[in-house]
């Protein structure tokens, strides 16, 4: 018993963009975790860290701060 459907060219295309998109997606995660990080306090850690905070400051997030006095001001505020 054969049976066949018929499905429009738009909707084909739709499925075709839809998986390559989620191809690409878990290419990337696969990549993100077979990242490995770096040793907890080591100088590859650290130059990790300091290039995120870089990277957010940027961004505009974060608080920067002039002195030490300045940042124990604003935290006991």
């Amino acid at each position: 018993m054969n049976q066949t459907v018929t499905v429009p060219t738009k909707t084909i295309n739709e499925i075709f963009f839809r998986l390559d998109e989620l191809t690409k997606a878990v290419k990337k995660i696969s990549v993100k975790l077979s990242e490995k990080e770096p040793l907890y306090g080591s100088d590859e850690w650290w130059n990790k860290e300091i290039k995120e905070a870089d990277s957010e400051f940027k961004k505009g997030k974060g608080t920067l701060f002039k002195s030490s006095k300045d940042a124990i001001k604003w935290l006991n505020s």
